[in-house]
């Protein structure tokens, strides 16, 4: 028995002296991998090569020197466990170090298991080399528990079409699953731009709404957005969570983001009522809704420009709210840039605030009415809601009297 113990563990020592040590720490350049960043070449075995060096190490820094990089493929990196403690992916600046993705799978993917990885991103563009690119830049996870570390920074990275004027577009911009308190700071997608297509065309399947989002946080823990730009895509940012659990990610921040020329601006759903979501100064001009939130308490929205990209020819509404709580909209200013603005034809389809039956506790203060149309309009059922301290500038703006618009209750 005694020799059979030892013969095993004999062999253990001879198996772990012929496995590689593990790397600690790895700084290596795409250069160094052989990418040419000519914009001709295809870089992507160079870019497959360096992202399979970090994989394996604890602290890895992956350079993109300046250059412009075509990736005829998706360049793929994947944590199986706990093995990561950081990645960084780092260019020298947005329209220094350039990827072309000349793919309809998108540029870059990053997936941890374990949500366990703290991933850098920045100085970085993407620039899509042809129609429906695919998802510019993925960083996904599975859904897990309390990290009490942010696991995702993504800091001036920008996402658009290669060309002026362009038909070339990613199909999604950053994709960001299950991600705990992620940043997005300058952090900018365009769709289509061509002054050729007619500005006129809202329909659903428009090109101008073809991308389906600019910045996506679905499954995310108190997402961040700073200084963002989303334009010319179906929904500027996008934070949903459905049918994995009863319970959604709480938390949440937008500050100083726009959204133009969106079918909805900032969509914030979870599937139960979930606490805490902040709107602050941002600019939001879309089609269907500025901001579209379900299932959500306390939640602040202020300081914000909302105007719609037309008033007449389609139903739109600035703020949609179903099953929200305890909510502050504050300091917003309802505009429209349409000629026909002041004058009572053509009718507007426009509401401002809209709130369902399920809403409650809501106090609509200090904002500016300039954009014809219903400033305020709640369903039956809907829970003390308050409107004091509002300026409406607009003859054809329909306010409703008093400052009770639902009753009170519990």
């Amino acid at each position: 028995m005694k020799k059979a113990l030892w013969i095993l563990f004999v062999a253990a020592l001879q198996a772990c002296a012929q496995e590689a040590p593990p790397q600690l720490a790895v700084n290596v350049s795409v250069r160094e991998c052989g990418a040419k960043g000519d914009g001709v070449a295809d870089d992507s075995a160079a870019f497959q090569q360096a992202f399979d060096q970090a994989a394996p190490a604890a602290h890895a820094t992956i350079r993109i020197p300046a250059g412009a990089y075509r990736l005829a493929r998706r360049v793929e990196m994947k944590f199986a466990g706990a093995v990561g403690n950081g990645l960084a992916i780092v260019g020298e600046g947005q329209g220094v170090s350039v990827i072309r993705c000349a793919s309809t799978n998108g540029a870059l993917k990053v997936r941890s298991e374990l949500c366990q990885t703290q991933v850098t991103i920045r100085d970085l563009t993407l620039l899509a080399d042809l129609p429906d690119a695919g998802t510019a830049l993925e960083v996904s996870s599975s859904a897990r528990g309390v990290r009490n570390y942010r696991t995702l920074t993504v800091l001036n990275v920008d996402m658009r079409g290669a060309g002026l004027p362009t038909h070339n577009f990613f199909s999604r911009g950053l994709c960001a699953l299950a991600q705990w308190r992620p940043l997005f700071q300058n952090v900018v997608f365009a769709g289509l731009l061509d002054p050729a297509l007619k500005e006129s065309d809202l329909a659903n399947d428009a090109l101008r709404f073809k991308p389906e989002y600019g910045i996506c946080a679905d499954w995310s823990y108190a997402p961040s957005f700073q200084h963002c730009y989303a334009w010319s895509c179906h929904t500027g940012y996008r934070v949903v969570s459905r049918d994995l659990k009863p319970e959604g990610p709480e938390d949440g921040a937008f500050y100083r983001c726009t959204a133009v020329g969106t079918r909805i601006g900032i969509d914030v759903d979870t599937p139960g009522i979930e606490p805490q979501l902040v709107i602050d100064a941002c600019h939001l001009n879309c089609r269907e809704a500025g901001v579209r939130l379900h299932n959500r308490k306390f939640f602040n929205i202020v300081n914000c420009l909302f105007y719609a990209q037309t008033e007449d020819r389609c139903d739109y509404t600035d703020i949609a709210l179903r099953n929200c709580w305890a909510g502050l909209i504050s300091g917003n200013t309802f505009h429209s840039p349409q000629p026909g603005n002041v004058k009572p034809e053509p009718a507007s389809r426009r509401t401002c605030i809209a709130i369902d039956k399920e809403s409650r506790h809501i106090l609509v203060n200090g904002n500016i009415f300039n954009g014809k149309g219903a400033a305020l309009r709640c369903e039956e059922g809907a829970k003390d809601i308050k409107q004091v301290n509002n300026q409406v500038i607009n003859p054809f703006v329909v306010m409703p009297r008093g400052e009770a618009v639902a009753g009170a209750g519990k």
